[in-house]
């Protein structure tokens, strides 16, 4: 793929941070629905923070995290930030683990745990339900750090040798 102009690249970038940025409050949210619903004594409110869990990561999870991986992948493509980057395909591969684990553990997880909510009586909650949206904040502050910090150079690439020292000189 050939570089990005100036146009599109702010138009991707800007879809990124924009995807990603909501990808991480969703996490957040449900973190926070999660304890709420693991820790109240009032079954009504665990019923509302379970079904509000549910009803986000149903609807907002997957369009979500899809347009954070594929403006990814067109910038990781389309910009000199490449595959040849350790740091990038670290970020690729935990973001997209961390996609898969939501399709195919978090939702279904939701969803079950909410079908056995009664606003009437109180449940005993999985751990999931606050462990799945720690370890997704987790990762999606990584994939931020790493955004920003690029900690690692390219694949292969070799160290230069270290510059000789030279002494500093007075100016007497």
């Amino acid at each position: 793929m050939s570089r990005l102009r100036r146009p599109a690249y702010r138009f991707f970038v800007i879809a990124h941070v924009a995807s990603s940025v909501a990808w991480l409050g969703l996490s957040l949210s449900l973190l926070v629905l999660g304890a709420r619903a693991t820790t109240t004594g009032d079954p009504a409110v665990q019923f509302a923070a379970g079904t509000a869990m549910d009803a986000l990561a149903s609807t907002l999870a997957i369009p979500i995290g899809a347009v954070a991986i594929a403006t990814g992948v067109v910038l990781m493509l389309g910009t000199r930030w490449g595959p040849s980057y350790k740091w990038v395909l670290v970020k690729l591969v935990a973001t997209v683990l961390a996609f898969a684990a939501t399709v195919f553990a978090l939702r279904p997880g939701l969803e079950a745990a909410a079908a056995t909510l009664d606003p009437a009586q109180l449940q005993v909650l999985d751990d999931q339900v606050i462990a799945a949206p720690i370890v997704s904040s987790a990762v999606y502050l990584g994939a931020t750090i790493l955004s920003y910090v690029k900690p690692w150079g390219r694949l292969g690439a070799r160290r230069a040798p270290a510059p000789a020292r030279v002494p500093a000189r007075s100016a007497r």
